[in-house]
């Protein structure tokens, strides 16, 4: 078993970025934002003119492009530092066009099986962070620690409005809880590696407790895991 891998998992605005960020820097892990890299498969899709349904065409643009993540960017503040061939997308893959369109990209049993694979080749040393919806399911089911991450509907959309407020984005209330809406109930339906509380997953509702309090409550549960 990994004894020094973590993977968060959960819904939009449940934490899981704010919480892995601040827990791979103190715990001196490598954060991974598996998310990302559907973002920026996506991106490759909408810049390519590649419907986000041929999957044979994507899994190809895919498989020809450098994907860089940077494995340290644990700035709570800033997003995982993404390159593609070279070239930092970081701000792109986070626009509207590709936040609508991603769910259809990752539900995608090729694209998912190539990024799961790219991910496990990125944690084979271990120390390191996950956060995702699949990361304690399927990327690393034998993680030394699995936690899955949730809100109320109603803070999560709170979150996602301050977030994106935060990157200076145009942003409505009720157009963020319709998309995080339609996102849950596809990422939780699609028939390759759904969002699922991970076997063996300690659950935390985030709703009513601080960034704080998430980080050293998950921080005391992976000291202990080390311990015995």
């Amino acid at each position: 078993m990994p004894e020094n891998i973590i993977t968060i998992d959960g819904p939009a605005g449940s934490g899981k970025s704010t919480i892995a960020k601040i827990l791979a820097r103190e715990l001196n892990l490598k954060y991974i934002d598996t998310g990302a890299m559907y973002r920026a498969v996506t991106l490759l899709a909408l810049q390519n003119e590649v419907d986000c349904e041929d999957e044979d065409s994507l899994l190809e643009l895919a498989r020809n492009t450098d994907l860089e993540l940077d494995s340290k960017s644990v700035d709570t503040d800033k997003y995982t530092t993404v390159r593609l061939n070279g070239k930092n997308v970081t701000d792109e893959i986070r626009g509207r066009e590709v936040g609508s369109a991603v769910s259809i990209v990752s539900k995608l049993y090729g694209i998912r099986k190539y990024l799961v694979d790219l991910q496990k080749k990125f944690i084979k040393d271990g120390n390191a962070i996950l956060e995702g919806r699949d990361t304690g399911s399927v990327v690393c089911p034998d993680a030394a620690l699995k936690i899955y991450l949730t809100a109320n509907l109603n803070e999560r959309v709170r979150r996602r409005v301050l977030q994106v407020k935060d990157r200076e984005q145009f942003s409505k209330r009720d157009l963020i809880k319709n998309e995080i809406i339609s996102r849950d109930r596809i990422d939780s339906n699609r028939k390759n590696s759904p969002l699922i509380i991970p076997e063996n997953a300690i659950v935390i509702d985030t709703s009513e407790m601080s960034i704080r309090e998430v980080a050293d409550r998950i921080k005391k549960l992976y000291l202990k895991k080390k311990k015995c």
